[in-house]
């Protein structure tokens, strides 16, 4: 039998669209209470390329990784990391990275960053392996470190890069988080990232529209996951909510077609360089208007379901829509830069008018510099990080009720030809300043509840890192 919270909540949002614009409510960020594992990876939040011999790893392109520590007390804290970064390859690093050039990556503690060291900073000889790098970085070779002044609140640390050139390289170790005395460090979840990217974690239900199972590619260049002219995908997680108003976000964009040039030719076989007509074209999509935001062949979403199972096929029940699902469709580029094909991310190398267009090595930072068979993502990501909010899209849902919510993204169908869905950075939000959110009252007496970081609920615990919920108040806790 189906439940109708999802009918009643779109209801009431719709009319609470109108509060939050009057009396400036704000979004937390709670995906560290309530997702698991929202980068494919223990912990952390954005996304990265690779983990290996306990170290995280960017190569070939932007990226950023995150966690927001909630309710920290105020105080004067010191972020350190053990990383180094290279802009692209290593002869060219370390004749251009010299005194302080070319540092496009760091690490940040709340509103503060450092630059990353450099790859061959005071050394000529340098790591060229995950395995070297954490022997590198067990010798002390490559500490970086922040420091923040906080009021009090959330608190977000990470590490950031914000894009150079192929080849380009970022290895990271070992956070730790001090304040005084107080060593916090405790309170960030895979910090010295021994637990790795795992695309198959049982959090995320991964069966698409045709009842197979689709992974996110990963390491296709800088931080960033997508899918592309393959089989239908849907990525989805369920999780445990309180009332509240929320969205679930993405950095995303869905491109309808191929990759293209400036009069909106796209290039029609893998591996061939020459550009031919298509209709319609991406461009084509955009100038004459043809997205429908219900059209589930073309379309990819982001979603929230109240259903007891995922919607896989999220075009399979009308009824279903309407009652318990929200959708929101995700635009694609074109829409996103008003048509400004300049400035649109592209996955393979760009077309003029007067064919392909190869851009020097060195001359442009970000950029795809040849033919990839798949396409590559060093544009995507460098676009995420520049500038997330452009890119970021939403679901908007609220929970009236205690409850269990499934969020996801998903695509129903292999269309159109060399489509492109490049995502990173799954976020869920709870609106504050509202009537639903101030009246969640937290269960003094309740009986805790524990669940290990893959969501699995745990009877008796022992030592470890674990999601407590204590009536609707829901807390991360270390036990020794």
């Amino acid at each position: 039998m189906k439940i109708n919270y999802m009918k009643r909540s779109m209801m009431l949002l719709g009319a609470a669209a109108i509060a939050v614009s009057a009396s400036a409510d704000t979004y937390r960020d709670v995906t560290g209470l309530y997702m698991t594992n929202p980068a494919f990876l223990p912990g952390w939040q954005g996304a990265i390329t690779a983990t290996a011999d306990g170290v995280g790893e960017v190569y070939n392109g932007a990226a950023n990784l995150y966690q927001v520590l909630l309710d920290m007390p105020a105080g004067e804290y010191v972020l350190t990391a053990d990383a180094f970064y290279r802009c692209g390859t290593n002869d060219y690093s370390k004749e251009n990275m010299k005194d302080g050039a070319n540092h496009y990556a760091s690490i940040y503690l709340g509103t503060a960053e450092t630059p990353v060291k450099g790859l061959f900073d005071g050394r000529d000889a340098a790591p060229n392996n995950t395995g070297e790098a954490a022997a590198a970085f067990a010798a002390g070779e490559y500490v970086n470190e922040v420091k923040f002044t906080h009021e009090g609140g959330d608190l977000v640390l990470g590490i950031k890069n914000l894009g150079g050139y192929n080849d380009e390289w970022l290895c990271f170790d070992n956070f730790q988080l001090k304040s005084g005395d107080t060593d916090y460090t405790d309170k960030i979840v895979n910090a010295n990232f021994n637990d790795g990217i795992d695309v198959k974690a049982a959090c995320w239900n991964l069966v698409n529209s045709a009842g197979g199972e689709k992974t996110p590619d990963v390491n296709k260049g800088g931080g960033v996951y997508r899918k592309t002219n393959a089989s239908p995908y849907n990525f989805g997680q369920q999780i445990e909510l309180p009332v509240g108003k929320y969205r679930f976000s993405a950095l995303t964009f869905l491109r309808y077609g191929g990759a293209g040039n400036y009069d909106g030719k796209i290039i029609t076989v893998k591996g061939q360089w020459g550009l031919n007509d298509v209709d319609p074209s991406p461009k084509q999509w955009y100038e004459q208007n043809l997205y429908k935001n219900d059209d589930f062949t073309a379309n990819a979403y982001l979603y929230a379901s109240f259903e007891a199972d995922k919607p896989t096929s999220l075009s399979t029940s009308v009824e279903m829509l309407e009652e318990n699902v929200v959708i929101t469709r995700v635009k694609g580029p074109w829409e996103i830069c008003a048509g400004d094909y300049a400035n649109m991310p592209e996955n393979e190398t760009r077309g003029t008018a007067e064919g392909t267009e190869i851009v020097p090595e060195y001359a442009v930072r970000n950029v795809v510099p040849n033919w990839c068979d798949s396409g590559m993502e060093r544009e995507s990501a460098a676009a995420f990080v520049a500038d997330p909010e452009k890119w970021r899209q939403y679901v908007e849902f609220e929970v009236t009720e205690p409850c269990k919510v499934w969020v996801g993204l998903g695509k129903d169908e292999n269309s159109p030809a060399q489509y492109w869905n490049p995502f990173a950075d799954f976020k869920l939000e709870v609106l504050t300043g509202t009537e639903a959110v101030e009246g969640i009252e937290a269960t003094e007496n309740a009986a805790p509840e524990y669940y290990n970081l893959q969501g699995v609920r745990v009877a008796n615990p022992t030592e470890g890192i674990y999601v407590v919920r204590e009536g609707n108040k829901v807390s991360k806790k270390v036990i020794r």
